[in-house]
């Protein structure tokens, strides 16, 4: 990985101030011209990682290694070092660095992330999370070109305070497959292709997202996404409770390996108490989505006191 010598960039990441000693496009819009003296998390190069070859995590420390790719290791809910392996590419390294390495700093700081599509209209937002394939970006790409803004489609952080569910922009960009981009009429034609899927596309939709704020967004609405016959119901309870932490854990090996795995639950129990969470089953047929998706953009209107 080629790192510039003397050089740290400084970003403002869902809610956090990050300095790091190269380049991450993906945060590309959170970039500051004011340097941070003290940032929250500080992103590194190392060459004396010890490798690993079964990931090492505790409560403060969470080593891995993806070979062909490097070595990371994550402490204190500080620091993120990287050890690239020769010849690696890298946005496999940023890849990495995005997902399974900031989740890790981020259990480690106690905060809790959603693996989730959440979107904005008004002064609040709404947030899709569901199973790998649930539709999480296609139902968030559905509002964004209906002139949503969209806050973030992956890793999010939620937090709540004594009234309130809120929710931190993060990284502006929708990964959807070839057909939802062709269903929806978008074409792929510059857009960047998954590393690993090639008939998944990143866009950063620029002329639909508009100017980026960073201030945390009250949550309105958080939808269960499943495939099936149209339907809406609202989760309440231990019921909602259980279905909310399946739907949107992100690698919860990690959150046992660390032992936080009571404290996860309470985060995901106080989120639950401060917004609602409903159970949206829709379709897989592209025509008969449509409609179940303009039925759900008027639930989520009037879940965000808009009216129809």
């Amino acid at each position: 990985m080629a790192i510039p010598a003397l050089t740290s960039f400084h970003y403002y990441h869902a809610g956090l101030r990050v300095r790091s000693e190269f380049p991450v496009p993906d945060w590309d819009r959170s970039e500051r011209a004011q340097l941070f003296e003290e940032p929250d998390v500080v992103v590194k190069t190392r060459a004396d990682i010890p490798l690993v070859d079964v990931p090492r995590v505790s409560a403060t420390e969470y080593v891995f290694r993806i070979p062909g790719v490097g070595t990371y290791s994550v402490r204190d809910g500080r620091e993120i070092a990287i050890s690239a392996e020769p010849g690696a590419d890298d946005r496999e390294v940023r890849l990495f660095l995005l997902g399974t390495a900031w989740s890790a700093v981020c259990y480690q700081r106690g905060l809790l992330l959603l693996h989730a599509g959440v979107v904005q209209s008004g002064g609040g937002a709404i947030a899709f999370c569901g199973k790998s394939g649930a539709g999480k970006s296609s139902a968030s790409a559905w509002l964004v070109g209906r002139g949503w803004r969209l806050l973030g489609d992956d890793l999010c952080r939620f937090e709540t305070t004594h009234d309130a569910a809120i929710v931190y922009p993060s990284t502006p960009r929708l990964k959807l497959w070839r057909e939802a981009l062709e269903a929806m009429s978008w074409p792929a034609e510059g857009l960047e292709q998954d590393h690993f899927r090639l008939e998944k596309y990143r866009s950063s939709l620029p002329e639909i997202q508009g100017p980026t704020g960073f201030e945390p967004v009250p949550v309105r609405a958080i939808y269960l996404l499943e495939w099936g016959d149209l339907d809406l119901t609202r989760l309440t309870g231990a019921a909602a409770l259980r279905r909310i932490v399946a739907a949107a854990t992100y690698r919860p090996d990690l959150i046992d390996g660390m032992g936080r795995h009571a404290a996860h639950w309470e985060r995901f129990l106080e989120l639950a108490r401060r917004t609602t969470v409903w159970q949206f089953k829709r379709p897989r047929d592209w025509q008969a989505a449509d409609e179940a998706m303009e039925s759900l953009l008027v639930h989520a209107r009037r879940a965000l006191g808009e009216g129809e």
